[in-house]
């Protein structure tokens, strides 16, 4: 039966793992002197992810009901005509998205409790997860850009934080740096985009923008001949190159490998290199007015999704193979969605969502996968095989299941 959300019962969905991050960070640092032990840290953070995505699964329910949520939380000052506001708008993308952020970021806080055992940065290490957990789930679930553009920007500084965790290594400290700055690229015209449709449109929020979608596709930008929606949507996707890691803002993926292996999960897998996506797909309506836009899109998708798959091929540390193996997945998505039609953007989603499940597995069972391929390069070898030979079919019976996933997918939704 159709209806409408609660909107305070979604607020809690961010404001849980906010609220676990507060107290590991505080209370479970030197800032007030450890006050908790490690396990009441990560039995906190854990709590309030958990509860996120309890609340998560209720909402994903409710809107496949029928039931959806846009409105206004609280507005945070006026200015003219202007309001800046804290919203909410929850539908089918935004009701997947923060199962599948929540169900990730539960199974990395889990899967950290033995990895980082013997850490000293322990509790700092749980805090910073899930105060990711809480910048994404704030932009996924954003009804206006400045809340947008606020989780866009606090994803990228956690994850500067996340990539530089064990900052006491040249390494970490470098890729860190390299991350933080090709993003700020990307951010420089994510900006410009905002600025450009709050400056026509006259605000900031979702709904009004896309209701003035078809006056914007008839406007220019003064001095020129150039459409304003056609550089409103590249200035947009300009930053989407940069979170999502797209030619040729994608050389900072691979050196985020730095961090804990829990990180490349959340980072690489689910998250925040799905943001870009995300963010593109929920500008569908501008989009979908500009054939340029979708053009350019297309172009770098293909660039990215064809070679980031030979770079992934000549690696020799598995992480960076799963990390270039990502790029060309998100170069697929991409791909996707310059080749969008109205009525395919559920298939859009299920794609955003296959590759994620796939990569999180892997990033978080690397030791074993690494243990395995072991035992297996050696009883060919004994056999005078050759290890490439042995790699060369686990990969092609990967790729044989992933077209198998992809073609039921495509029949189901009759396409």
């Amino acid at each position: 039966m159709a209806g409408q959300l609660n909107p305070y019962l979604m607020l809690i969905v961010p404001l849980a793992p906010l609220a676990g991050s507060v107290i590991a960070g505080l209370f479970g640092t030197r800032f007030f002197g450890n006050v908790i032990d490690r396990t009441a840290s990560h039995s906190v953070t854990i709590l309030g992810v958990l509860v996120a995505f309890l609340i998560s699964l209720h909402a994903l329910a409710e809107v496949m009901d029928g039931a959806t949520y846009s409105g206004t939380l609280y507005t945070w000052m006026t200015v003219g005509s202007i309001k800046l506001e804290i919203g909410f708008l929850i539908d089918s993308l935004t009701a997947m998205m923060m199962c599948v952020v929540t169900f990730v970021s539960l199974m990395v806080h889990i899967y950290t409790i033995g990895y980082m055992q013997d850490d000293e940065g322990y509790n700092r290490f749980f805090s910073y997860i899930s105060l990711f957990t809480f910048a994404m789930l704030m932009l996924v679930m954003s009804n206006n850009f400045l809340q947008l553009f606020f989780g866009w920007e606090a994803v990228g500084l956690v994850s500067y934080l996340l990539i530089g965790f064990w900052f006491k290594r040249p390494t970490a400290i470098f890729a860190n740096m390299k991350a933080f700055l090709v993003n700020r690229v990307g951010d420089f015209g994510f900006i410009l985009g905002i600025g450009l449709l709050l400056a026509y449109a006259g605000s900031m929020n979702y709904a009004e923008v896309f209701a003035k979608r078809e006056e914007l596709a008839t406007l220019t930008l003064p001095g020129s001949d150039w459409m304003l929606i056609t550089v409103a949507c590249i200035c947009l996707f300009i930053g989407a190159m940069g979170k999502s890691a797209q030619f040729p803002l994608h050389v900072w993926l691979p050196d985020s490998m730095e961090g804990p292996t829990p990180i490349s999960a959340l980072i690489h897998a689910a998250t925040m290199v799905t943001a870009g996506i995300f963010m593109v797909a929920r500008m569908s309506p501008l989009f979908e007015l500009s054939d340029t836009a979708l053009s350019f899109v297309l172009v770098i998708g293909s660039i990215t999704a064809l070679f980031m798959g030979f770079m992934g091929i000549i690696q020799n540390d598995i992480k960076r193979v799963v990390a270039y193996s990502t790029l060309s997945q998100l170069g697929y998505m991409t791909v996707a969605l310059g080749a969008l039609f109205k009525h395919r953007i559920s298939l859009v989603v299920d794609l955003l969502s296959l590759p994620c499940w796939l990569a999180y597995l892997l990033l978080l069972s690397i030791r074993s996968v690494c243990i395995s391929w072991c035992f297996m390069a050696k009883s060919v070898l004994d056999k005078k095989h050759t290890a490439h030979t042995m790699i060369m079919m686990v990969t092609m019976r990967m790729n044989i299941t992933a077209w198998h996933l992809a073609k039921n997918l495509t029949r189901h939704r009759g396409l």
